[in-house]
């Protein structure tokens, strides 16, 4: 399978290239994120900033994260549309909403974090490891060498 990735915001003001395969990828399921997506969880893969291209112009609003981290969150300013997250976490990456890719069955989770923030009515997947707050810096680490 090709490294190329491409995605788009709902109306294709942003578009994106991406020529690397994602650092780590994984769903949050912290209230930050359940908020910004308007759903139980973000689903996101982290992709090198360098391997990236984007057209059109993404609006970014930046909060800290229950982490402590800030996060700036890209969306579209037209449609709404989240598509890109940049986390003081991993600064060298850029992280794409699955949601926004030409093909999310592209996406393919590592881990979920932020379980504790899961609802009930939310299905963890089995077979991920999980972390109920955020990892670790030794944590990440290995989830970003995996």
């Amino acid at each position: 399978m090709s490294d190329l990735y491409t995605g788009a915001c709902a109306c294709g003001k942003i578009q994106y290239e991406c020529n690397a395969a994602p650092v780590f990828s994984w769903k949050c399921h912290c209230r930050d994120c359940q908020r910004a997506s308007g759903s139980m969880l973000c689903p996101v893969m982290y992709v090198p900033k360098t391997a990236l291209t984007i057209s059109g112009q993404a609006k970014f609003y930046e909060v800290k994260a229950e982490s402590g981290n800030a996060v700036r969150r890209g969306f579209c300013s037209e449609c709404g549309s989240p598509v890109f997250i940049d986390a003081e976490l991993v600064p060298e990456l850029m992280g794409l909403w699955a949601a926004s890719l030409d093909d999310p069955s592209r996406f393919t989770p590592q881990v979920e974090v932020w379980t504790n923030s899961a609802h009930a009515w939310t299905s963890l997947q089995d077979g991920l490891d999980k972390f109920e707050q955020a990892p670790t810096s030794e944590q990440m680490q290995k989830i970003i060498s995996t």
